[in-house]
């Protein structure tokens, strides 16, 4: 079943991009000579949102600031 939904979702992430492509392509039409509207202009998915600084990142900060410093083992 878990193979069928990510099916199912995959098909929607791709409707929903083909959409904005389209409604970018329709307003570039009556847009003025030289200015563009870009799909990601328009709207940006969650699926594409890069991802927020977590624990996994802060944590290797704070290692690679202790090891220039040469507080590491």
């Amino acid at each position: 079943m878990r193979g069928r939904y990510k099916a199912q979702e995959a098909q929607q992430r791709v409707d929903w991009e083909r959409t904005r492509w389209q409604t970018a392509l329709l307003l570039n039409v009556h847009t003025k000579k030289g200015s563009n509207v870009k799909p990601k202009d328009l709207a940006v998915f969650p699926w594409e949102e890069k991802p927020k600084a977590g624990i996994h990142t802060g944590w290797a900060q704070l290692k690679a600031i202790a090891k220039k410093n040469g507080q590491t083992r």
